[in-house]
């Protein structure tokens, strides 16, 4: 049997997927093995599971895709390292790296390249941008099943204007991609994208592998086919010819962000059209009739001339409804991303009024915490690298360390040499430098003997894992990558830590958003994908374009990377306004679904004192005029 279905209440499909999972374990016995739920991420994972209580279950086999392929590769890596000739170093299995290291990487190799070279003289964007924009052209490829040899050329003969561009940009970088690549699959070491890679090109190919997979996939259940990449619907084709249920759950309607790896064309055409007694439950595109149609009282304040006027409306609105007696709980502020001094001066006005905020938002390097800029200031003392450490850091230090105001801490930081106590603490990394201890067993020493028991050093405790875990990690990739031949491995980690290193939320933490009775402030996109449903939404400046952002970038565009794209086409302006309009719509569809009531918030002028004007305002303009009539 294979059965498509369609749901766009999110409520309704986790209880049809659930339901129907459960059901498939009882009727085959509890062997769960051979029942796969393929879902979009590991929160809709941890969420499936704690929902499933099965004594008698073999593990559950509910996966991402990414987490699927990666356990693949490990347990047949002698079949990929036979049939790929690019990796040289002989290993058991290949070891996985972070973002973080991707970022340094390319980074590291964009400077060299741009300083010594001329590299991207034609470009007047940030070695970090250029780093994003490759990272993601590399992303986007391996999730479209493009030859990442093809990427710069099929960028520029995308370009209305590639007669009058110069080309060198685009073959530096896949120059680039290539160093990168080269470097990573020769010392056996991939990230996401290169696991893709393997595992499609490799793996996926060999014979006897394919008659293995046949044995271990009888039921094959999609949790979100509108979520599934290019690789993914190459995937679920090979696994439904020879499985015995194959069941699609699809919602057009979340195709919401151009950013998510989506290429919606290439799953209608390679899967959708395959249903054909199904295929009349599809949605078409989302129109203005559709936003009309949902049941939501919408109220717009655009009064404000100046942005710092639009943060008190905000702010007092949510005061007033605190004082109302609605739940925490029941209130999302939404704002678009890069928006760190909204989000920052929202949250310390609330906090002053007693009102908890959670912001799922996490857009900051992970040494901007106070305990991890104390962290990095002792990891500088104990390499004996004090050029990294800014005057305001070890200030900083002093005042966590020593528990005293900053104005004592910069008293203490101009003597240092005459304190006692700092002295001391001194005179403890020193003596711990003595003892040739990792980074990782320094940093947990050091936390455990002298920051655990501070003021808020237990609150702090995830952060400071964070850089432990990627202190360990990091460097010892970074010594299995050969990158140490001009500064040490600690070196290295600490310049990374200071660039390019960010927070970020575990799973289980944005799991307890439901319990707390917080009021959350998210992106849209990061609402949508967590499946948050609060029915009281502050849309925050709404005047701004990053609520709809510019698709075409210098030297990346996610829509060209996509397998329907066809060769040579030329990515018109016009293109580009329809895409940002289907996924406006579709953007706001979803957040007005689980919505009762949204004040919407806009300024005449940026922070930085421009006049803003954006779709979306038209868009609301629209809507309440409708309501109007």
């Amino acid at each position: 049997m294979k059965k498509l279905f369609n749901e766009t209440n999110n409520k309704n499909k986790f209880s049809k997927v659930l339901n129907l999972y459960q059901q498939l374990l009882i009727d085959n016995n509890f062997r769960s093995k051979n029942i796969m739920l393929l879902v979009p991420n590991n929160a809709t994972k941890l969420n499936y599971e704690s929902k499933i209580d099965f004594k008698f279950s073999e593990e559950l086999n509910i996966t991402t895709y990414a987490s699927f392929i990666k356990k693949e590769l490990v347990k047949f890596w002698p079949i990929v390292f036979d049939k790929c000739n690019k990796i040289k170093k002989e290993v058991v299995s290949p070891a996985f790296i972070s973002s973080s290291l991707t970022d340094y990487i390319l980074s590291n190799n964009i400077k060299q390249k741009r300083n010594l070279e001329g590299y991207f003289e034609d470009l007047t964007c940030t070695n970090k941008n250029i780093s994003m924009s490759i990272s993601t052209n590399i992303n986007k490829a391996a999730l479209s099943l493009i030859d990442f040899n093809t990427i710069g050329e099929k960028i520029y003969l995308s370009k209305k204007n590639r007669d009058s561009i110069m080309r060198f940009s685009y073959s530096q970088m896949n120059e680039i991609i290539n160093y990168y690549i080269n470097t990573l699959l020769h010392n056996a070491m991939l990230d996401n994208s290169l696991s893709i890679y393997l595992y499609n090109k490799y793996l996926l190919q060999d014979e006897e592998y394919r008659e293995y997979l046949k044995l271990q996939i009888e039921y094959l259940v999609v949790e979100s086919l509108e979520s599934c990449s290019t690789a993914e619907v190459d995937f679920i084709n090979l696994v439904q010819g020879y499985s015995k249920d194959t069941y699609l759950f699809f919602n057009k309607t979340r195709d919401y962000s151009v950013f998510n790896n989506i290429d919606m064309e290439y799953i209608q055409e390679n899967l959708i059209s395959k249903y054909e007694e199904d295929m009349n439950i599809v949605k078409n595109n989302i129109e203005i009739e559709d936003l009309y149609s949902l049941d939501v009282k919408l109220e717009l304040n655009d009064s404000s001339q100046l942005y710092g006027e639009m943060i008190d409306e905000v702010s007092n609105k949510i005061i007033n409804l605190y004082e109302k007696g609605i739940n925490l709980n029941d209130i999302a502020i939404i704002s678009p991303i890069n928006n760190t001094i909204l989000d920052y001066q929202i949250t310390n006005k609330l906090k002053d009024n007693n009102i908890n905020v959670f912001n799922v938002k996490k857009d900051r390097k992970i040494i901007d915490y106070p305990y991890s800029n104390a962290l990095l200031v002792a990891t500088c003392i104990f390499y004996e690298y004090m050029q990294y450490i800014k005057e305001e850091e070890y200030i900083s230090f002093i005042e966590i360390l020593l528990n005293v105001n900053r104005v004592k801490a910069f008293k203490i930081y101009k003597n240092k040499e005459e304190n006692e106590d700092l002295k001391e603490l001194i005179d403890y990394i020193e003596n711990k430098r003595s003892k040739g201890l990792k980074i990782s067993e320094f940093l947990i020493q050091f936390y455990i003997d002298k920051m655990l028991n501070l003021k808020y050093g237990r609150e702090n405790v995830n952060i400071c894992k964070n850089i432990i875990h990627e202190s360990d990690v990091f460097t010892d990739n970074i010594s299995k990558l050969g990158l140490d031949y001009e500064k040490e491995k600690e070196q290295i980690f600490i310049e990374a830590l200071k660039s390019s290193i960010n927070d970020y939320y575990a799973v289980a933490e944005l799991q307890q958003l439901n319990d707390a009775n917080q009021v959350v402030i998210s992106t849209p996109y990061s609402y949508i994908s967590y499946n948050m449903d609060r029915p009281i939404q502050i849309w925050v400046d709404i005047g701004s374009n990053s609520w709809n952002m510019k698709i075409e970038k210098d030297i990346s565009n996610v829509i060209v990377l996509r397998k329907s794209f066809k060769e040579n086409r030329i990515y018109t302006d016009t293109m580009e306004e329809q895409y940002k309009k289907y996924y406006l719509y579709n953007m706001v569809y979803n957040l007005l679904l689980g919505a009762k009531t949204v004040y919407a918030y806009k300024s005449e002028y940026t922070v930085n004192g421009y006049i803003q004007e954006s779709i979306l305002y038209s868009l609301i303009l629209k809507m309440l005029d409708k309501g109007d009539k």
